[in-house]
């Protein structure tokens, strides 16, 4: 398995990837998948977010993403942060035939290896309220914040200061 940063070279498998991901899951309300239009900012070769990708024979199998426009949580965000750098984790995708093998895991420590280099003051996190991915947001010193509705979906927020 190799772990590298994706580029716009990557945006075909990423979507294929999110797609087969978002097809077999229990609850489809897990993963707000993302847009064309998230995807032309995320993927410019001057963007500041990082979207790790894990490759099996050169084919993409789970993602892992930092963003750093987190405007969209303006509204739901606690009044204290709203002065500070901020970035989001995101787009945590394995491929179904890959889940359980502690490919997330791999690429979370590979991110929590980067995140200390950026200029931030706080790491926030969303997820469904029954997504298991709750747990591993409290596990690593994950706050929760704030129960809320983003485009249509019901998510909690967790935040960890730096």
């Amino acid at each position: 398995m190799n772990i590298r940063k994706l580029n716009a070279s990557d945006r075909e498998a990423f979507f294929k990837l999110s797609k087969a991901v978002v097809e077999v899951l229990p609850n489809k309300d897990w993963l707000i998948p993302m847009t064309k239009e998230e995807a032309n900012v995320t993927f410019r070769d001057d963007s500041e977010d990082i979207v790790l990708g894990a490759f099996v024979d050169d084919r993409l199998v789970a993602t892992l993403g930092l963003f750093h426009d987190i405007r969209d949580y303006a509204d739901v965000l606690p009044e204290h942060f709203h002065s500070l750098r901020g970035a989001e984790i995101g787009e945590a995708m394995v491929s179904p035939n890959l889940r359980r093998t502690g490919l997330m895991n791999e690429l979370w420590a590979a991110l929590k290896d980067i995140i200390p280099t950026l200029d931030l003051d706080f790491i926030l996190a969303t997820a469904h309220p029954d997504n298991i991915s709750n747990h591993l947001m409290q596990k690593d010193g994950f706050s929760l914040k704030t129960v809320f509705e983003r485009r249509g979906y019901r998510r909690n927020m967790y935040v960890k200061e730096r």
